[in-house]
């Protein structure tokens, strides 16, 4: 089973990506889908053995940050379930695939859930990376696809535990620049969201943002024990929660990336910007597409070019913010230059 991984920070152009990819023929696009079991926290990562029902528990549970938000009144694209019309409701739980992997995949995500659900719980016990080999080897006969990629927000965070549990896999960087992501992050609902459970996460000591459950509430300062509870969308979308902090998180995330990136083999890793999407979006699909193991049909090509659009935006100038971006600038020009097999060049100061 060839699989590939394209990781970022999230806001890096990865949604139009997941776009490109679900159009291609040859290939099963997971769109969010460890992103997905990441809102379970460390339920769904390891290599520990589960048989088939406690697999689907992980994956047909619900996801509590997930239903809030597709409550509230404040949107996240990424949230692709027909909340109004489907048969699962955020007051009472939709399943972990169902918010964003399975409505990409098909225009019935309640009648494949329901397939899922009635053939998962029966399978033998497996370590966890081999459930998901199994899954994904059964989503590929379905739609009979060559090649699985799976493209999550925030990725990177989880990067390392994809290596080990995928040690054969292939990896793509998708990159854009540090203040144009920490502003898009800054708008964002479910980044404002991660924040501030980080946050929360560092004051508790613990390992997940998402390990965060009600007996946390009396140990939080009031701004945050919301989050360990009910998420109230309203707080965080009101929260005061500077540019330059997502800075920081999207420098921290490409600084740890990048180097963990490094430690893979030339022909398993690859880089690519937003910026050259946008720029010569046929050249950089074809070469995802060839990295992938798919063929670059020059018909999928063209449509999924013609679905790029450039929107300009004033550039971000707040100091504070371009600071906070320097470290992540400078682990991006390493790696170009590691790549291109060049010595690294000193960028020009941010701040």
């Amino acid at each position: 089973m060839s699989i590939t991984f394209v990781v970022g920070t999230g806001r890096c152009g990865s949604t139009l990506l997941s776009r490109a990819l679900q159009a291609h023929p040859d290939v099963l696009s997971m769109n969010e889908f460890f992103t997905s079991v990441a809102c379970r926290g460390t339920l769904g990562f390891g290599d520990r053995e589960v048989d088939g029902r406690e697999f689907w528990s992980i994956l047909g549970g619900p996801v509590r940050p997930l239903d809030a938000i597709a409550a509230s009144a404040h949107p996240m694209p990424e949230l692709l379930y027909p909340y109004a019309s489907g048969r699962f409701r955020p007051g009472t739980g939709v399943p972990t695939v169902s918010h964003m992997t399975l409505p990409a995949l098909t225009d019935t995500p309640d009648a494949l859930h329901d397939e899922l659900a009635d053939a998962v719980p029966a399978w033998p016990v497996r370590t966890l990376p081999d459930q998901y080999r199994a899954l994904f080897a059964d989503l590929q006969r379905r739609w009979n696809t060559q090649v699985v990629v799976e493209r999550s927000g925030a990725s990177l965070a989880f990067l390392p535990t994809l290596r080990a549990m995928f040690p054969e896999a292939r990896f793509v960087h998708l990159s854009r620049s540090g203040p144009d992501v920490a502003l898009s992050m800054s708008r964002h609902i479910g980044f404002r969201t991660l924040l501030l459970r980080t946050e929360a996460m560092t004051l508790l000591g613990l390992t997940s943002p998402f390990e965060l459950g009600p007996e946390h509430i009396p140990l939080l300062p009031d701004h945050l024990a919301h989050l360990a509870g009910d998420v109230d969308c309203d707080l965080v979308m009101r929260a005061p929660i500077p540019l330059a902090a997502f800075g920081a998180f999207w420098s921290h995330l490409v600084v740890q990336g990048v180097a963990e990136l490094a430690q893979l083999p030339a022909d398993r890793r690859m880089a690519l910007s937003y910026e050259e999407i946008l720029d010569d979006p046929e050249h950089h699909f074809a070469r995802l597409a060839a990295f992938a193991g798919a063929d670059p049909h020059p018909a999928w090509l063209r449509g999924a070019a013609a679905s790029v659009v450039r929107t300009e935006r004033p550039p971000v100038t707040d100091p504070d913010t371009l600071d906070a971006c320097a470290a992540g600038a400078r682990a991006l020009a390493r790696q170009a230059s590691l790549l291109a097999g060049t010595p690294a060049p000193v960028p020009a100061s941010t701040g």
